[in-house]
């Protein structure tokens, strides 16, 4: 595919998919990184991000808790970028330089899939317990806690319309508006891997089960010699 707007956007992204720290840990390990390390990896961080939101009902004003909160949002771009390089640009750079190019399974991408959509849930609900001065809720009463923080952000995550959350000031509305951005393109990647493996149900539909028509034999050519 010869594509400016393919090409370019493929570069952005690359740019972008080594500003993580996975990209880092990948640079100095001294072994190359495995299927179980990256499953460790998810798996790791999603208990990271239910470890923050306990810290963060407790010591809402702890630098240690803004700190994690921060890494928080850092991680969620990191899943966006790596997201959408699996889904649109790491097969068109390994074909465009000669390598093959396989997943290790599609039941497994799509849990890694689930694991990253539910740690952007978590993360983002420490934000919004660390940042609740910046909004006014519908739901007052779970102001400051985990199953508060938890509600406001799978509502932002899933709905697009009327959320949970209104914001009061700019950095509020800069919050909302990259979380509804991110969570857009995570709740549509998840039904679309989804419902790619659901395997069509068996009909009895005769018109369904019937093939297209082969076409007819062509006639052997006379030699008119």
């Amino acid at each position: 595919m010869n594509s400016f707007i393919v090409e370019f956007w493929s570069r952005v992204f690359a740019a972008l998919g080594r500003i993580s720290l996975f990209t880092l840990v990948r640079a100095i390990l001294p072994f190359p990184v495995t299927a179980r390390l990256v499953d460790a990896w998810v798996l790791g961080h999603l208990g990271l991000s239910l470890v923050t939101l306990v810290v963060v009902a407790n010591y809402p004003r702890h630098w240690f808790a803004m700190a994690l909160v921060g890494y928080g949002v850092v991680r969620v771009f990191e899943v966006a970028i790596y997201q959408a390089n699996v889904l649109m640009f790491d097969e068109y750079r390994a074909v465009k330089a000669g390598r093959d190019y396989a997943l290790e399974g599609y039941r497994r991408m799509v849990l890694l899939l689930v694991h990253n959509y539910f740690e952007i849930i978590f993360w983002l609900a420490g934000t919004y317990i660390i940042l609740g001065d910046e909004f006014s809720r519908k739901w007052a009463g779970g102001t400051g806690t985990v199953l508060g923080g938890i509600y406001s952000s799978f509502i932002t995550m899933t709905t697009f319309g009327e959320f949970d959350l209104a914001p009061k000031t700019t950095l509020g509305a800069g919050v909302l508006l990259f979380h509804t951005t991110v969570g857009l393109f995570m709740t549509l990647l998840s039904l679309a891997r989804f419902i790619s493996l659901i395997p069509a149900p068996k009909s009895k539909d005769p018109v369904e089960l019937r093939q297209p028509p082969e076409p007819p034999p062509r006639p052997p050519r006379r030699n008119r010699r």
